[in-house]
């Protein structure tokens, strides 16, 4: 019992000998003796912020940054007392700290005590990572002279703000023909259509992943003959998905068919229309007869008449198929006489059965 009091109270002596020992310390060395190394110094281009060029400035001014561990004040809230331009990013969706997660952790992206050179910046902002910002860095692991992009590549200032000028310039520095005929031709703001994964490039996109898969002739076309003037992924989507949506200008029968040109044509070549015509276009003892004997509604090729020639009214031709016990789908004649003949299809219509009607 006495060795374990005598045990006890030398223990006591001894934890409080060593807070002495550390407190005199930290007095002496006004807290640099526990820095895990020294912080970093100022940068060409920096500027004081709160009242110092650098973090080398407080190496003995550990309490600049760390608050007392009973206290509420937290290391990120005194890092925003000085960097007070962070501070207003915040609540800024378009500036980088604005649109990251988790920004009011500092320390999550930013590191210190590594010495007078590194870089305070941890933030793996290529790849995955990057598509947060809605810009993938897929396209973008080096610059054409060969070597890592790196942030201020595309961003500038404290604020880190995206500079959508740097696109155009840097492009236009190893492809400067196609980058004026580019802009000319879509407009300087890249980000409007392109999202860092270079999917519009040679090669990589595919347009039969759109509702209008490119065949034939079709296959051929560049962008702008279909998207003249879109600046915008949304704009692109607007092009006309029909024939007559581009070709309209070009009809040599001036709407005279309808608009459904794929009837007639294919996209290999306007020439050498195939129609299939099951009706004789030689019926009647006039030789081959015009299209608008019997399609009086050119808007409309489907729709037809036989009362363009011949004996036929509407009251003869009623009255003689009720005759013949025939009330039903007089209009639709080809339906019993396929090749126009008077007789055809008696006691069934155009050979088939009755049950339709």
């Amino acid at each position: 019992m006495r060795l374990t009091t005598a045990a006890t109270r030398w223990g006591v002596s001894l934890a409080v000998l060593t807070l002495v020992t550390a407190g005199a310390a930290w007095q002496l060395s006004s807290g640099s003796i526990f820095s895990p190394g020294p912080l970093k110094g100022p940068t060409p281009d920096g500027s004081p912020i709160g009242g110092v060029a650098s973090h080398a400035d407080l190496d003995r001014r550990c309490e600049a940054c760390h608050a007392p561990p009973f206290s509420h004040v937290t290391m990120s809230a005194r890092c925003l007392d000085c960097h007070e331009d962070i501070r207003a990013e915040l609540g800024d969706s378009g500036a980088l700290h604005g649109a990251l997660d988790g920004t009011q952790a500092c320390l999550g992206c930013h590191t210190e005590h590594a010495g007078r050179t590194a870089s305070l910046t941890r933030f793996e902002g290529s790849g995955v990572a990057h598509t947060r910002f809605g810009f993938s860095l897929v396209a973008h692991r080096r610059t054409a002279g060969g070597r890592a992009f790196v942030c201020t590549d595309c961003h500038g200032g404290r604020g880190f703000r995206f500079e959508a000028s740097r696109c155009v310039a840097c492009h236009r520095d190893y492809q400067a023909d196609f980058v004026e005929r580019h802009v000319r031709t879509w407009g300087a703001d890249c980000r409007a259509c392109h999202e860092g994964s270079d999917r519009f490039s040679a090669g990589r996109f595919s347009h039969d992943s759109t509702p209008f898969p490119l065949t034939a002739r079709h296959a051929q076309s560049k962008c702008g003959d279909c998207h003249a003037g879109s600046a915008t992924l949304a704009a692109f989507g607007f092009a006309p998905r029909d024939c007559v949506g581009c070709h309209r200008p070009d009809d040599p029968h001036h709407g005279a068919f309808g608009t459904d040109c794929s009837a007639c044509h294919t996209a290999d070549s306007w020439k050498n229309a195939r129609f299939d015509h099951t009706f004789p276009l030689s019926h009647g003892e006039g030789g081959r007869i015009p299209c608008r004997t019997c399609h009086e509604r050119p808007q409309n090729w489907k729709s037809y008449t036989c009362y363009g020639c011949h004996e036929h009214t509407p009251e003869r031709i009623q009255r003689k198929h009720a005759d013949e016990g025939v009330a039903r789908n007089l209009e639709d004649c080809v339906r019993c006489h396929a090749t126009g003949r008077e007789h055809e299809g008696e006691g069934h219509e155009g050979g088939r059965d009755h049950e339709d009607d």
